[in-house]
């Protein structure tokens, strides 16, 4: 979808109260005096990075991303082979998938009743018309097309949406898959905040979650093989066993879900 379209849905969420980005003074006192130093950062007009997604990007129209996005989805999506995309808009981006996943079935939701005009079932692409926090849809969009592995998020980009989706979709995704949340920047904007919590902030608690057996231990030992302090069961969120790992880029989270059900972590002395 174009990016930060949130003024041209038909029905945006009403904001009554938006919640402006506050912790730039503490970041920079946490940062210490050399991470916090000003440096100048400039623009970079010249010719971009070729690549195969690139390629496609350049000639494909109705398309608006930023530029570095392009190597993060190479990374990402090397393995899809069912792509959900949230954010339809002008349906370029779904030709760009078409294009650089030809054996995947890419689907594409949007509230925008319009971008119904981008259902392609020849070409197996589907676009299906709903509200990406209504878990009933989504439920519905699950229960038509099956699990997916890869989720690309570039919908209505408020944290609300964010989250929701997240919330709903990623403990049913493919085990092995990916989830990707693009234009987190719009977080720091006030029109998108609207609610306290940005997704910034829940992906900080993401990463707590994966780390929420050490909570309960006091000691290494509790890890240790063959000690008899070692813990070999306990409860913990779902969201522990299943993230494999967070990558955290410019405007970009990436959440990779577990190929399996993650055990408890074990510590030797060698």
């Amino acid at each position: 979808m174009a990016l930060f379209r949130l003024a041209l849905q038909p029905k945006a969420p009403f904001i009554t109260r938006r919640y402006p980005f506050r912790g730039r003074r503490r970041m920079l006192e946490v940062l210490g005096p050399d991470l916090a130093r000003p440096v100048g950062m400039r623009a970079e007009d010249g010719p971009p990075e070729d690549s195969a997604i690139g390629r496609i990007f350049e000639t494909t129209g109705d398309i608006h991303k930023l530029r570095h996005y392009l190597p993060i989805y190479e990374q990402a999506l090397g393995h899809t082979e069912r792509m959900l995309e949230i954010g339809v808009d002008r349906g370029g981006s779904l030709q760009m998938w078409r294009q650089y996943l030809p054996d995947a079935t890419i689907v594409g939701l949007d509230i925008n009743p319009k971008v119904t005009q981008y259902d392609d079932a020849a070409r197996d692409i589907h676009v299906r018309v709903g509200d990406q926090t209504d878990t009933a849809f989504l439920s519905s969009v699950l229960e038509e097309f099956g699990t997916f592995d890869t989720v690309l998020d570039d919908g209505g980009h408020t944290p609300h949406q964010m989250i929701t989706s997240f919330q709903y979709l990623f403990p049913r995704l493919k085990p092995g898959g990916v989830y990707i949340v693009e234009d987190v920047c719009a977080n720091y904007w006030t029109p998108y905040r609207d609610q306290p919590e940005s997704f910034i902030d829940f992906t900080k608690w993401l990463m707590d979650a994966m780390h929420a057996h050490y909570m309960q231990m006091k000691s290494v030992f509790h890890l240790m093989e063959g000690h008899p302090k070692r813990v070999r069961e306990m409860q913990v969120p779902l969201a522990a066993t299943i993230i494999d790992r967070i990558e955290v880029f410019d405007s970009v989270v990436v959440v990779h879900r577990a190929k399996d059900s993650k055990p408890l972590p074990r510590a030797s002395f060698s």
